[in-house]
This record gives structure tokens, C-alpha cells and sequence, in this order.
């Protein structure tokens, strides 16, 4: 017979059993990583700033079920950080480069209609937070009460009022 592989076998070839990876990622390296990717959410910055390959690191993540926990967990941190980013590129636009014959002639922003929608969207499951809701109906008041704290109990807000 001869030894021609199908794409099924050849697939089958490829499945990694995360038992047989090698964790090569020392825990000091793991530990600065998780801490710089809960901070900003961004897998190659965090990568980049620990001085890690993301291969090696993704590596260790399919190796190591509590990396691969922590790593879910530092994005789930991160997420005010990344959503300001998100809203940040929704509202004001990407700068980009104009290149006409390989020169550089000029810059214009483009603005992304699906991550405003995104944004949006953050916004409303934001709203139907119950202190979120308390917090817009009497903005203003809030607003002036934080330089005057005993202005908060004057008007009846009472301690439970900034929650």
C-alpha cells in the first residue's frame, strides 16, 4: 500500500494533547505577563513588554489549564481598560496614512460604524445597572455633592446615596 494522506489523516496528525506541551515559560515570566495583561488587556503588548514570543506563551496557555484560568480572568479585569479604548476608537476615529506613488501625502481618520454600535450597546447594559440608574437621575446633585460631602446628608441623600 501506499502512503498517501488525506486531509482527515493529516488533521488528525495535528491535534495537540496539551499534556505532551512542555511548559517552557518560567513562572516569573507567566506572573509579569498575567499582571500586564489584566492591567491593559492586550495579549502582544503584555507579550511584548515581559519580553515573551506570544507562540511560547500561547504554548504555556494550552499547557497549563491555571494559566490558561488566570489568562481568561486578566482579560476580564482588563475590560474597562480595553472597553475606554473601544470607545475612544468609536467616537473620535483612526488616524491613517494616505500614501499616493509610495509618498506620504496626507492623514485622514476613519471611524468605524460596528464599534460605535459595540460601544452603544456597552452603554445600555450599563444603564440597566440599578445604581447606574439612581446615579443619572439626580446627576447634577451627585455632581455638586462630591466637593461637599456633608451636602450629600443636608439634602436627605443619606449614606447609601453613592452607591
Amino acid at each position: 500500500m501506499s502512503d498517501v494522506h488525506t486531509p482527515a489523516s493529516s488533521a488528525a496528525h495535528l491535534v495537540v494533547d496539551p499534556e505532551t506541551l512542555a511548559a517552557d515559560v518560567p513562572p516569573s515570566v507567566q506572573q509579569d505577563f498575567l499582571r500586564v495583561l489584566a492591567q491593559w488587556g492586550n495579549v502582544r503588548a503584555a507579550a511584548l513588554q515581559v519580553g515573551a514570543s506570544r507562540a511560547h506563551l500561547y504554548r504555556q496557555r494550552r499547557a497549563s489549564e491555571e494559566f490558561r484560568r488566570l489568562w481568561d480572568a486578566a482579560l476580564v479585569i482588563a475590560r474597562p481598560q480595553v472597553e475606554e479604548v473601544l470607545a475612544d476608537r468609536a467616537l473620535n476615529g483612526v488616524q491613517e496614512v494616505v500614501y499616493y506613488r509610495g509618498e506620504e501625502i496626507a492623514t485622514r481618520t476613519r471611524h468605524d460604524a460596528r464599534l460605535l454600535l459595540a460601544h452603544l450597546a456597552r452603554l445600555d447594559r450599563l444603564e440597566d445597572r440599578n445604581y447606574v440608574g439612581a446615579a443619572a437621575a439626580n446627576f447634577d446633585a451627585r455632581v455638586e455633592a462630591l466637593s461637599e460631602p456633608g451636602r450629600a446628608a443636608a439634602a436627605g441623600l443619606g449614606p447609601g446615596y453613592f452607591r
